[in-house]
């Protein structure tokens, strides 16, 4: 097992004072947009590269829109029988996380409780990579917040309570904060994640290969959905002056999923080189090949898109180093 690179995180609390032209989600009744003029919309604040001393940064996707967004899809390598749905997203960036000695701004309450229904045991499938790689090389068990960003801000909140990360979507966007450990190239990443209430798209996962941590603003977000879907998606807010967001599967069916309320599931996603490989609960889901992003943070994604407060429990995130697929 690894030894972490901070053992200490602190937050910097970052304001950014914006006009209302410029922040969209300010206005109690906004007008409609697009797509596109969401995405310009958003400010990008950076912050330095984390160290002992500083804070993590966090992102967030704007709500689904009527509108088409400006974003390539690539073709996906479909393993199961089921079909895509049309629901692509664009995604921007969102400040950095309030230090551990400041009140955050948020005024969402408490952190809600997830009661999870345990479900019959089961034997892992052959091709589960946790039962065929051994030893992890780094493991958090989520007795404490050694690795993560407590606290919350407008978009998500973090507690930690009965040996398990309670990650907590306070708006209908996709929000996410980063793991502080060594930034990975070939790995296997696996998260034991359990939902509370949810309701259709609520949706939660992995961001991973995030190439600056002090940005966050580029990635791949491999999601599972309340209503027993996954996606995997690719997030460039450098490109242009508007960002793209690459859809590589989209929102696609899977009977590997628990799906509804209360479920537990774990997700995986093994990249080593171009190769993105998707586990749900150690069965083999699909594959893509995309070389965009080689290296970078990982980190958690929530986003409450129908259920208030929607809140998952993460009980263990591990990673081996150059697993072989």
């Amino acid at each position: 097992m690894r030894k972490p690179i901070f053992q200490t995180i602190l937050f910097i609390s970052v304001i950014a004072v914006l006009s209302a032209c410029t922040l969209p989600f300010q206005q109690a009744t906004p007008p409609a947009v697009s797509d596109e003029e969401m995405a310009t919309r958003v400010a990008k604040i950076l912050t330095e590269m984390p160290q002992p001393t500083d804070g993590l940064p966090t992102a967030e996707l704007p709500p689904l829109a009527t509108a088409e967004p400006e974003a390539t899809t690539a073709a996906p390598i479909v393993s199961e029988t089921e079909q895509p749905t049309a629901q692509p997203d664009q995604a921007t960036t969102q400040p950095p996380q309030p230090t551990a000695t400041q009140q955050a701004t948020a005024t969402s309450g408490v952190v809600p409780t997830v009661v999870v229904t345990l479900q019959p045991a089961f034997t892992p499938p052959a091709e589960d990579p946790r039962t065929k790689l051994g030893a992890a090389s780094w493991t958090d068990t989520m007795d404490k917040d050694t690795y993560w960003p407590t606290g919350e801000d407008k978009y998500t909140a973090i507690a930690f309570k009965d040996g398990q990360l309670r990650f907590t979507g306070l708006t209908t966007t996709d929000g996410w904060r980063l793991a502080a450990t060594e930034q990975l190239d070939n790995v296997y990443i696996e998260a034991a994640i359990s939902t509370g209430t949810c309701s259709g798209t609520d949706r939660y996962g992995l961001i991973f290969r995030v190439p600056v941590a002090r940005d966050a603003n580029k990635g791949y977000l491999l999601g599972v959905s309340c209503d027993g879907k996954y996606s995997l998606r690719e997030w460039d807010a450098t490109i242009g002056s508007k960002g793209a967001m690459t859809t590589h599967i989209n929102w696609t069916a899977s009977n590997a999923i628990q799906s509804g309320s209360n479920k537990s599931n774990k997700i995986g996603i093994m990249a080593v080189g171009d190769r993105l490989i998707i586990y749900i609960n150690g069965v083999l889901i699909n594959e893509v090949k995309d070389s965009t992003f080689s290296l970078g943070s990982f980190g958690l994604f929530v986003g409450a898109r129908e259920t208030t407060n929607f809140t998952i429990a993460v009980d263990e995130i591990s990673y081996w180093k150059n697993p072989t697929p």
